[in-house]
């Protein structure tokens, strides 16, 4: 699966993009203290460096991943032959001052302090770099930066900088690579690259490195759509108050007093929520409003029942994001197996409500297949020695778990497998959030005929039963990846419709008092060792 969600994110940034505009320097050019570059949407104003001198500028040869984006073509001597040949450069500037706070002396040297986060201290002299968009938008700027040295995009309007978070630096390559940014805001190497960050209209961003002349050699805009209205229509919440799982270990989400839901994001991770084929035809949208305005690019995702690559819808909103939508006029929403939202960058995301919108006229699928029917006390035994069960006085399972051990119970008496074709699932549930990751399998005795996956940090954990075969049951557990304390407060099986099927359903429980050997395996009164009954272990001689 991780293979199939990075070649999504990799298609997403490519639906994202928007019509380009390049700031670029000449090659020829000469640029000095204020010398500006405009775009139809954007300035770029060079700052207050040295008032007898202009910036350095430079012509430099660039791997494929920046000379795509700021590759210009000019006319270069053969340093063999001595004729001229075309070629691919990048043009760029760099000062001769380091960027402080105070004015430049008679002799072009600048005073004041270097920038400090803490008090907001713009540059007035130095090199810096001042871009003022006229929309909202994302900034891909060309940069070399000293390895050690403090690289910030500070706000004219309050001389905040931005958080690591909201920036992104790639290494120059055929492939872009991703550059750790340190708490001080800087980088480990030497790196020529590109600096990303989103941008809003009319606020003046200044780019600089303290204690270093950064160069820069323009950037690529691009601008934000506006977004369209939230679509009308009778209103089914989604539950996110429990139940929700996230992609990366990474991640995690926090369910709020206020009702809302906060989602710490990886890039390109995931808030799921499992479904397990459920049918959404009766559904036109899934909505996600969110409490504040996003900061990154963010996308919902709906996963289908279906298999082979294209099983998958996705729809993304830009940064400033209040709301996020996705169409479910989809003939496979007739069985969904998980619904999901990303973002394109680590942040933090608070929701306030999810829910689908119904139908005109149209019937509204249900939560639930059909009735639970209790099963957690047919689940007796551990797989492994180092495991334990305990019941609580309120019937739930204080399960303690080993590595990939399980929790287990064994539905073939006398041999005899259980048939569960008239069950849409089994689902286990806790009294708190996992630490670790969970997994449902249901054996045939020869075979898992139905799995589910569970991440950290969920409540509850399905296992669908949609296409599988689950007419000849044997055997079914709960496994964790690591040793954990579990407290599974509900199993039970749902019923597709119908009748409870008391017979049947007594038939399971009266297996409370069989016992079984460490394998799991029924054994008889006359089985001689170590054997377990009622979820105790004794050794029977």
């Amino acid at each position: 699966m991780k293979k199939f969600f990075t070649l999504i994110a990799v298609a997403m940034m490519a639906i994202c993009a928007q019509a380009q505009e390049k700031v670029l320097f000449a090659p020829d050019g000469t640029y000095g203290n204020g010398a500006t570059l405009t775009s139809e949407n954007t300035k770029l104003v060079l700052g207050n460096d040295r008032a007898k001198k202009n910036y350095e500028f430079k012509l430099t040869s660039a791997k494929a991943y920046c000379a795509g984006l700021f590759g210009q073509q000019v006319m270069v001597e053969n340093s063999e032959t001595g004729e001229m040949e075309e070629k691919t450069r990048i043009a760029y500037v760099y000062g001769g001052n380091n960027p402080k706070d105070g004015g430049l002396t008679d002799d072009d040297k600048n005073e004041g302090s270097s920038y400090n986060p803490a008090n907001g201290n713009l540059p007035t002299s130095g090199t810096y770099y001042m871009i003022t968009p006229a929309q909202d938008g994302h900034i891909t700027a060309f940069i070399v930066i000293n390895g050690g040295k403090s690289l910030y995009v500070v706000k004219a309007s309050d001389g905040s900088c931005f958080p690591i978070s909201e920036l992104t630096i790639k290494k120059d390559g055929d492939e872009p690579e991703v550059v750790e940014i340190n708490e001080d805001y800087t980088v480990s190497e030497k790196t020529t690259g590109t600096l990303e960050f989103n941008v809003v209209a009319d606020e003046t961003y200044y780019v600089f490195c303290n204690g270093s002349k950064l160069s820069f050699g323009g950037y690529v805009f691009e601008a934000f759509g506006e977004m369209e209205p939230l679509p009308e229509g009778e209103k089914v919440p989604i539950d996110i108050t429990s139940g929700w799982s996230t992609w990366k270990e990474t991640e995690s989400v926090e369910y709020n007093a206020d009702g809302t839901m906060t989602f710490n994001s990886a890039e390109w991770g995931g808030l799921a929520k499992w479904l397990g084929g459920r049918d959404l035809s009766g559904y036109d949208y899934l909505v996600v409003e969110f409490a504040e305005p996003t900061t990154v690019i963010t996308q919902l995702f709906v996963q289908f029942a279906a298999e082979g690559d294209d099983n998958a819808i996705t729809k993304q909103a830009n940064p400033g994001a209040t709301y996020l939508f996705i169409d479910l006029n989809d003939e496979r929403a007739a069985a969904v197996n998980q619904i999901a939202l990303q973002a394109a960058a680590p942040s933090t995301i608070k929701i306030s409500s999810m829910y689908y919108i119904k139908k005109p006229g149209g019937e509204e699928p249900p939560v639930e297949d059909g009735d639970k029917v209790n099963m957690i006390d047919n689940f007796n035994y551990t797989w492994n020695q180092a495991e334990t069960i305990e019941r609580a006085e309120d019937g739930s399972i204080i399960f303690t778990t080993a590595e990939w051990g399980g929790l287990a119970g064994w539905f073939a008496p006398d041999d005899v497998p259980s048939d569960w074709s008239e069950y849409s699932k089994i689902v286990f549930e806790f009294a708190e959030p996992t630490t670790v990751n969970t997994q449902i399998l249901v054996s045939d005795g020869a075979n898992n005929v139905a799995t589910a996956w569970g991440e950290p940090g969920i409540n509850k954990l399905e296992c669908s039963f949609a296409g599988k075969d689950v007419s000849a049951v044997k055997q079914c557990a709960l496994q964790t990846s690591a040793a954990t304390v579990l407290k599974v407060t509900a199993i039970y099986l749902v019923k597709q419709g119908g009748e409870t099927g008391v017979e049947n359903i007594q038939a399971l429980d009266n297996l409370n008092g069989i016992r079984y050997n460490l394998s799991g395996q029924r054994v008889s009164d006359s089985y001689k060792g170590v054997v377990i009954q009622n979820g105790r272990k004794f050794i029977q001689k």
